[in-house]
Order: structure tokens, then C-alpha cells, then sequence
């Protein structure tokens, strides 16, 4: 029997498993970076992924003065973790594909829709609104997330040509990317 260690946001005090938090560190003089994965030595503070307690962590970083054991300096810590978010999503969004959990195509996210087996919708920035809006009632109450990626980019991204929409199945590699996904949203 595993247990779940639980983290406390130093910001909202809302308590958590460590997947849904994101550690933070002090370094040497005193700037406060992000640990994303969690994996750095020393004392570390863990908050809420979001930008309204990032943004509040960059004006008052005096919340981090106990728990970092000393002054902090939080500027462009939202920009930090939005970057590492958003690493993590590319990363994830490949190993998906690799995994074999992508369906793009017309034919084959119309299917794909159609069947049980579906976790959410992914749509290119630049796709038709009209294809938006067919993709999107098809997909009925899965989730759907709209990425900052072209056509162009999101095929590369997953190996193939052009790409207006994916859908994910289900399997381990797509609760990671449904869960960078999330911050994603929570870090805009």
C-alpha cells in the first residue's frame, strides 16, 4: 500500500498531492527558481500552479522568506514557469504520440470521437472556426484544449505533416499531458 505524500501551497495553504504543486527553490543569492520536476536538493517551498499565485508570489516575496529560510527574489518567476510548463507539454505531447495515443486527420479524429476511448481534443491555434466548432460539438463533454502551436507546428511536434486537431486516447502518457495541460490553462 503506497501512500501520497501531501504538499502545502505556501500562497493559498490548500494542501495537495506533489503532481499538483510546483516546488520552488532559493539559490545562493537569494533568487527563487523553479524546480518543475521537483528533483533539486535543499529546502524547497511548493505552490499552487497558477498565475494568479505565481503573480502574487512575484509582488510579495516575502512568502517565501520562512519557508526558503531567507530574502527572496521572485522576478520572472511566472515567465519561469510557464517556460517549464510548456516544455513539459511538447515533451509530453511527443511521447503521446509516440506511445501511439494521437489521432489526427480528418477522418480519424472524426472516428476517434465517435468512439469511447477518447481523453480530449487539441486544436491549433490557426484552425478553421468552423472546423473548431464541428471538432468541438463532436466532442461532446471531453476536454478540449486549444494550443498555442499552428497546424504546421503541432504536426511536427507529434512526427507527421500539417495538423488542425488531435485527439488523445487514453493511456498513461495522456494523463501526463492532460495534467501539463491543465497548468497550461491555470498558468495563461
Amino acid at each position: 500500500m503506497s501512500s501520497v505524500v501531501e504538499r502545502r501551497c505556501v500562497v493559498t495553504r490548500k494542501r495537495g498531492d506533489r503532481n499538483g504543486l510546483i516546488r520552488l527553490v532559493r539559490g545562493p543569492d537569494g533568487q527563487v527558481f523553479c524546480d518543475y520536476r521537483g528533483k533539486l536538493a535543499g529546502r524547497g517551498a511548493w505552490v499552487t500552479p497558477s498565475s494568479e499565485v505565481l503573480s502574487k508570489l512575484e509582488k510579495s516575496p516575502g512568502i517565501l522568506h520562512r519557508p526558503l529560510q531567507g530574502k527572496c527574489r521572485t522576478e520572472g518567476l511566472l515567465n519561469q514557469v510557464r517556460a517549464a510548463n510548456w516544455k513539459a507539454v511538447l515533451g509530453t505531447l511527443g511521447l503521446a504520440a509516440k506511445a501511439g495515443l494521437m489521432v489526427g486527420g480528418k477522418d480519424g479524429v472524426r472516428a476517434a470521437l465517435a468512439s469511447q476511448n477518447t481523453r480530449a481534443l487539441l486544436l491549433a491555434e490557426d484552425a478553421s472556426p468552423r472546423l473548431v466548432k464541428d471538432l468541438t460539438v463532436r466532442a461532446g463533454d471531453r476536454l478540449v484544449f486549444e494550443l498555442p502551436l499552428t497546424t504546421e507546428t503541432l504536426g511536427a511536434q507529434i512526427g507527421k505533416g500539417p495538423r488542425a486537431a488531435l485527439v488523445v486516447s487514453s493511456g498513461r502518457p495522456a494523463r501526463a499531458l492532460l495534467d501539463e495541460l491543465h497548468r497550461l490553462g491555470a498558468l495563461r
